[in-house]
């Protein structure tokens, strides 16, 4: 992957964890800082490698990674040498690239990369995708790095950081910005109803133990409109599809699916995670959704991330705990027979859409630059 020397414009490191929800808003600003003639790199873990082919190209440095927070204590003097480890790279990372700027996406392997620059007088900026600061973050804010976050009242934001602190939204990938042009498909009574459930690998077994379950309840009629497409693990497999057999509804069901922002467009109602990247999805494609925020988060981030998105009426947040079959088939009920309420959601998530985070985060980064070479060509006169 390698990249002409631009020698007329600054090098910008992105670092970001080896997620999708990290890695698509890094690779949504790398194309804008291209497009400005910047060179752009890209630090992550080896969990990043497999999404190469899927994000903007660059040149690719691979770091260590761990924390501090959770897992077995007797772990934890392991973890802290591969924290050194990844501190160590990310110096000689710095030192070697001598980067304008490190914008940080969260994750294990941008923390490494964020401090190194600060402790190395480069500018930093990090980008939140959560509605709450990650603990790292805050760390890295409270050190001086200036933050770009994806929802306004972001939480864990301390009065000194909210000085250096703009709202841009969530950068995502192009896939789901070309599904948008498509808007909202308008239920009405004549058409097949769609449903979409998916819910990532962390706790989706309650959407596979609970959805079959409550559209088995409704009328045989309403039960004859639906179309389900749905995400499960492939553990769950054999039991969902097995569900949805039993019931005599409609379903194709799937471990993985690679147009999951078409599908999401097509659908009239989701059920799904909290996710950021999903939230903003959700608004920018004017989809309605029922939302269960994953349980047992250590900052509860799911349940913020959909706060706003539920009190504007573009989506219905219910706790698992209250996600019963009973609960989902009375709602799921009344959904389909009150359209309204389905058209007034979507419009309700598209007023909350962000189409051009990216550019707002690009706009932000470029400031940083440009104050921080202004502020070195008056120290130099």
């Amino acid at each position: 992957m390698n990249q002409k020397q631009n020698s007329r414009h600054e090098v910008v490191l992105l670092a970001a964890g080896g997620t999708g929800g990290h890695l698509f808003p890094a690779s949504a600003l790398a194309r804008r800082m291209k497009e400005k003639g910047h060179e752009v790199h890209l630090a992550t873990d080896v969990r990043g490698l497999s999404y190469l082919n899927q994000i903007e190209e660059m040149p690719v440095h691979k770091l260590s990674a761990a924390t501090i927070f959770g897992g077995e204590i007797w772990l934890l003097p392991w973890r802290i040498l591969k924290i050194l480890f990844a501190f160590a790279q990310a110096v000689h990372l710095v030192l070697k690239l001598k980067p304008a700027i490190v914008v940080g996406f969260g994750g294990y392997p941008s923390f490494a990369p964020a401090l190194a620059a600060q402790m190395l007088g480069r500018q930093v900026l990090i980008h939140e995708q959560n509605a709450v600061l990650g603990r790292a973050n805050r760390v890295l804010c409270r050190l001086g790095a200036h933050l770009a976050t994806t929802f306004g009242g972001t939480r864990g934001v301390s009065k000194s950081t909210q000085a250096r602190t703009r709202k841009v939204g969530n950068p995502v990938r192009n896939d789901v910005l070309t599904a948008a042009r498509g808007g909202y498909r308008y239920l009405n009574a004549s058409r097949p109803f769609e449903l979409l459930i998916f819910g990532g690998s962390q706790g989706a077994s309650v959407f596979a133990d609970t959805v079959p379950a409550a559209i088995g309840g409704l009328p045989a009629d309403l039960k004859a409109r639906l179309r389900v497409v749905h995400q499960v693990r492939r553990a769950d497999m054999a039991q969902t599809l097995a569900a949805y057999g039993e019931i005599g509804v409609y379903a194709e069901i799937r471990d993985f699916f690679d147009d999951l922002p078409s599908r999401m467009r097509r659908a009239h109602l989701v059920i799904c995670r909290g996710g950021a990247s999903t939230v903003c999805e959700l608004s920018l494609l004017g989809a309605p959704a029922i939302i269960v925020p994953l349980p047992g988060a250590l900052d509860q981030d799911q349940a913020h991330n959909v706060r706003e998105l539920n009190e504007k009426g573009g989506a219905w947040m219910v706790n698992q705990s209250e996600f019963t079959t009973e609960w989902l088939s009375g709602k799921l009920n009344e959904l389909m027979l009150n359209i309204e309420l389905l058209n007034a959601a979507s419009a309700r998530a598209l007023s909350l859409a962000r189409p051009d985070a990216d550019l707002r985060l690009c706009r932000y980064a470029l400031s940083l630059i440009k104050s921080e070479n202004a502020a070195n060509k008056e120290k130099k006169q």
